[in-house]
């Protein structure tokens, strides 16, 4: 009876702690898995999420670990809403596909505020804390991080020509993206065809469009080196574009709050700082690749900087203004955006 009564409390106690360390193992092998919509070797995937994941997966010494979908859970404007209702544990996505949805990461997109990718991504960040963060914008997730591409340029084709200045922008017809840079080329006097990034290269050798506007980065990402003739670089930053990294936030709780505390550090400003050197160090090598192949680089001159200026300067007031709707002070925004920027040149 008493030994009964042992071998019973012995196997309790064997119970309990395999039961203690199956928690232990099932918390190391915590697993987010994140919706993948990028191809196969995109510079987003290689060279900033990867890297991301493997920090992550580093500083929380294997506890939590990032898997890639097979295939993508849904459409790129739908990466956002993936991670509110759940269907994947982490999202990444351009802000810019939903247009009028998130406005004040916009900052980063306007003419003249910024040209590299780690200038406007951090600084971007850091604007975000200290301005944004209490309009809660990103309501249903836990938003990790936001970041921008570097700055866009003019690029053309053979029969295009070089667009140097007002008058050789009018009426051309331009492949752009989403968010703001679609009002930047209208403003201009330019024709948006809005069309995804992977038909770039069949609008533009079918002739549907005289160019595209783009950081260098893209551009052998879409392999157009033979169809980009001409690039003009317009000083002090075109326009941008911003991405995010968000998690769903049932997911992000199945972390202890350690865990959440280390993927935090790896992200935010750490994660824009990662983001924008992989992008300025793949814009530098693009450009050595179009060079390669025959691209001819110019500079936008005073004229054509001013008529410019000229034309998008409602960009900014309009940003301020709707800034101003959602409880945020733009004009002090902007300069504080401005002076984080200028910090890191």
């Amino acid at each position: 009876m008493l030994m009964g009564k042992i071998r019973a409390a012995a196997l309790a106690a064997t119970a309990g702690l395999w039961m203690a360390i199956g928690a232990g193992v099932a918390d190391a092998q915590t697993t987010l898995r994140m919706n993948n919509w990028l191809p196969p070797g995109h510079l987003q995937l290689n060279n900033i999420i990867l890297p991301w994941a493997a920090e992550v997966e580093k500083i929380t010494e294997g506890r939590v670990k990032i898997e890639l979908t097979d295939a993508s859970l849904g459409a790129p404007p739908r990466q956002y809403d993936l991670a509110v209702d759940g269907i994947a544990d982490l999202t990444v996505g351009v802000l810019g596909y939903t247009p009028g949805r998130f406005n004040l990461a916009g900052i980063a997109e306007l003419p003249f505020v910024g040209e590299t990718a780690e200038e406007l991504s951090v600084a971007l960040w850091r604007t975000h804390k200290e301005f944004f963060e209490k309009a809660d914008e990103y309501q249903g997730v836990v938003l990790l991080g936001i970041y921008a591409n570097g700055t866009g340029h003019i690029m053309t084709g053979e029969a295009a020509g070089p667009i140097t200045d007002i008058d050789k922008y009018q009426g051309k017809k331009f492949r752009v993206g989403g968010g703001l840079v679609q009002q930047v080329n209208t403003l201009l006097g330019g024709v948006n065809i809005a069309v995804p990034a992977g038909e770039t290269y069949e609008v533009l050798s079918q002739g549907i469009a005289d160019g595209t506007l783009l950081p260098y980065e893209a551009v052998p990402s879409f392999k157009l080196e033979p169809l980009i003739k001409h690039s003009v670089k317009v000083p002090g930053g075109f326009y941008s574009s911003v991405w995010f990294v968000a998690a769903n936030p049932d997911a992000f709780a199945r972390l202890s709050p350690e865990d959440q505390e280390k993927v935090m550090s790896v992200s935010g400003e750490h994660l824009a700082r990662l983001a924008g050197e992989a992008q300025d160090k793949a814009d530098l090598e693009s450009k050595a690749k179009m060079e390669a192949a025959g691209t001819q680089f110019l500079e936008a001159d005073d004229a054509f900087v001013a008529a410019i200026k000229e034309r998008l300067a409602s960009m900014e007031e309009s940003w301020v203004e709707t800034a101003g709707k959602l409880s945020v002070d733009g004009k002090a925004a902007l300069e504080f955006f401005r002076a984080q920027v200028a910090e890191m040149k």
